[in-house]
This record gives C-alpha cells, structure tokens and sequence, in this order.
C-alpha cells in the first residue's frame, strides 16, 4: 500500500510546511481563425492557465485527466501549461482521437517564460481570443494562491496568484497582485473565472474581478492537492454545456468535486467551494460602505477570536500566527447587527451557491467550519500594520470608504 504523505497535500506552501495549492472579438475568416475557414464559432472555448512552473508538480497530470474528460460537443478547450521542466505550451483538444481519449495538439511553443507575469497572462488571453474566435470564454486558473494579499505578504515567497520559479527572459515578480491580474483582463471577457487556488474567494477578489466576469468559483479556504484533477474525467463537460445555465454549469461541476470530497475521510475530508455571481458587487460594496466601523483596529483579540476564520495562522512562515481570512457575512453581522437581514438577502443572490466540509484540517493546524458564507474579508488589525496600509489601496477598501 502508497502511504500518503500529507505534507504534499496542500497549493499552498510555505518551507517545511503543509502544501495546500474587452469584449470578444467578432469572427471573421483570416489568417487568426480556427482552422478551418468559416467554420462555426465554438460554443463556449475554456482556457485552463496552468501557471505551474513551482513546486505543484501534481498539476503535471492535469492536460491528460483534461483529455479524458473532453468531450466534442461544440466547444474548445485551450490548455496554457508551464511546467517545471521545460518552456511553455499551448494545447487544444480536437476532435481526433488517440486510444480511446481525444488527441491533445500543441497549437503554441513559447521560450521560458513568466507565467506568473500579468504582461505574459495578458498576452496569452489576447491571443486565445485573436485566434479562436467563441460565443463564450470560461477560464481555469491553477496554481498557488493567497487572495488579495500583496506579493510576499503571506510568506516568503507567498503566492497572490501564481508562482514562477523560472521566469526566463521574461523576469518580473514571481506572482501577480490580484489588481495586475484583473487589469491584464479585457472587460466582460469571461463567462466564468475558477481558480484552481487557495484562499481565492475573498470579497476583495471577487470585487475587483466584477467587471472581467459573470461568475467566480473559488475556495475561501485553501484547496487540497491535486485541485480539481480526480473530477476532470468525469465532469469536465459541464463545463462546455451551453444547455445549462452559467451557474448551473458550474454547481454541477464543483457539486461533484464536493462530492467527491466528502466521501474522504480525516483530514482529506476538508473543502470549503462558492460560486459568486459578481453583477451585485457594487451593491455590497455601497452597503458595506454604509455600515458604521467597518475596521477591526478597534475589536479586541477575544472579539476576533470568536470569528470564524479560513486560514490556518502560522502554517505558511507567517508571523504574527494571527488569522487574515474571517467570514464576510458573520463580521458584517458583528459590527451591524441592524442590517443584517439586508446584508443576509443581498449575499444570497451574490452566492448563488455554496458547500463546506465540516471541519477543516483537523489535527493539522486546521479549524471547525462553524458557518460559511462564501465570501471572506481581511479584518485590519494593529499587528499588521503593512498590510493595514496594502489593504487601504485595494479597489474593495476605496469602494467602502470614499464617502467617509
């Protein structure tokens, strides 16, 4: 019997710890078509950015467990993957088989390069939506992950999004700042954006991406080693069914991945899977705005303390060992207590759907899933001045605060 070591079974990591992991452009025929002239528009074409080129070498079964699960119905699947070893590709499925799963082709070679830079994210999108002209785009995001915290912030080196050990001639940080990412995205790009991350389902996040997609899924905890790959295989079409709606694609997928989960058993049994609806977030951010002491400067360590939180304090080299992820909807009852029904009814049509195990890494530094949102929030506190200071420039702060 394989004895499994759960010191590999986290995206994100930190040494010797716990690993946890514009508009589209009208078709036309031209030298940047599908490549068959004129022929109809794929139904919904998903890019899986597989940014992977660290210590997540799990993530190297993914194209395969990809192939397998791909099915012809109408739609295009695009696999950007920079990989430990060896420059980045980009990969399609066809239609054409090899055995009896479809033929992945390489489409694109590039040199070593950054994958974690927004300017080479950027630049892959562009070329994604200049050559394979859709009706629709979805977008797969794997890699590490820690939210909206600035780069180093979590850990050295932390991972905001992505983490590139070997960024080339590229150069550049070796992760991006969840404002870079959003930024290299054209406005109403995507359909739907799933981060195959840790710590992703902040309402920072989910804020600042409100105008580059419809919908989020994300974790709101970290997310166990190997992500999403056991379900590829099985459910990976969902996620190209244009019968369903975009939500209803999406519960279907993270629904069996829970799934999935849920049958585990100890500490493997942990997850925590949100589908965010982002159209509302300039509403929360107006009531968010309108709610008195909005800071957690002034709560005392007992008053926070009894919060729930979603990330696991000193796991990651942090120090202070003090919680940054706390559950949006409990802290907004905390500190207006008078609007909570309000805030209650606006979450339930921004979250359109939500799971959680009921305990999170038990007996590995981990916490009991008390209740569960599906948005997180930083809480400003005064042992952490610096990110007090990052946090007072981020989109979601300046939304809540510009009218005080």
């Amino acid at each position: 019997m394989r004895t499994i070591n759960l010191n590999r079974l986290f995206r994100h990591t930190a040494p010797h710890r716990l690993m946890s992991l514009c508009l589209p452009l009208i078709a036309s025929c031209s030298e940047y078509s599908v490549p068959e002239p004129c022929a109809e528009l794929p139904t919904r074409t998903v890019l899986v950015y597989l940014a992977a080129d660290n210590n997540l070498g799990e993530i190297g079964r993914t194209p395969e467990l990809l192939r397998q699960g791909w099915k012809d119905t109408g739609g295009k699947c695009l696999i950007y993957f920079d990989a430990p070893r060896g420059a980045p590709k980009l990969y399609a499925l066809t239609g054409k088989h090899t055995g009896a799963f479809p033929t992945l082709e390489t489409v694109e070679e590039y040199p070593e390069e950054n994958s974690s830079s927004a300017d080479v994210f950027g630049r892959v999108l562009a070329d994604v939506v200049r050559k394979y002209p859709s009706q629709s785009y979805g977008l797969i995001f794997a890699s590490h992950g820690s939210g909206w915290l600035p780069c180093g912030a979590l850990s050295n080196p932390t991972r905001s999004i992505g983490d590139d050990l070997n960024p080339g001639t590229t150069g550049g940080a070796r992760e991006m700042e969840i404002a870079d990412f959003a930024a290299a995205i054209p406005d109403h790009q995507f359909d739907f954006i799933i981060f195959e991350a840790c710590l992703m389902s902040g309402v920072e996040v989910a804020y600042e991406l409100r105008n580059k997609t419809d919908y989020l899924l994300a974790s709101s905890a970290e997310l166990l080693v190997p992500g999403y790959a056991p379900v590829y295989p099985s459910s990976l079409q969902y996620l190209f069914d244009t019968s369903l709606s975009v939500p209803q694609a999406l519960e279907k997928f993270a629904g069996s991945y829970f799934d999935y989960i849920n049958t585990r058993s100890g500490s493997y049994r942990s997850t925590t899977q949100s589908i965010i609806r982002t159209e509302e977030m300039e509403a929360l951010a107006t009531l968010a705005g309108e709610m008195p002491g909005d800071t957690g400067s002034g709560m005392d360590d007992d008053a926070l303390g009894k919060l729930q939180h979603f990330d696991r304090p000193g796991s990651y080299g942090d120090t202070p060992a003090r919680p940054r992820y706390f559950d949006f909807g409990e802290y907004r009852a905390h500190i207006a207590p008078e609007q909570q029904a309000e805030m209650d009814a606006l979450l339930e049509r921004i979250v359109v759907w939500k799971a959680a195990t009921p305990e999170f890494m038990t007996g590995y530094n981990g916490f009991t899933i008390r209740t569960h949102s599906g948005l997180t929030t930083y809480i400003e506190q005064s042992d952490f001045p610096g990110l007090n200071a990052a946090y007072e420039k981020t989109a979601w702060w300046k939304a809540t605060h510009v009218k005080r």
